[in-house]
């Protein structure tokens, strides 16, 4: 899936800050480096696994939790936007 939703209207999302903080953080990823486009498996090589821990990271900390469908649809740091930023 690829975000439809602008990265600058993400941004202005009252979570937004914390789920950057949050995944700069997950990640040791200066905040950034890390770009809608950025894709979590070719761009930052985690594995299968790594993005099921981030997700449940991210679900844990910022108290919003997603669906089986919607994990399985996560492939860029944007997606992870759009579907924490709802």
């Amino acid at each position: 899936m690829t975000s439809s939703m602008p990265f600058t209207a993400t941004l202005e999302h009252p979570r937004a800050t914390a789920l950057m903080n949050n995944l700069s953080t997950e990640l040791r990823i200066p905040g950034n480096r890390l770009q809608a486009f950025t894709r979590l498996k070719e761009d930052l090589f985690l594995d299968a696994m790594d993005v099921e821990l981030l997700i449940a990271s991210l679900e844990r900390n910022l108290e919003y939790y997603l669906t089986e469908e919607e994990t399985a649809q996560i492939e860029t740091v944007g997606d992870l936007q759009a579907f924490f930023l709802r």
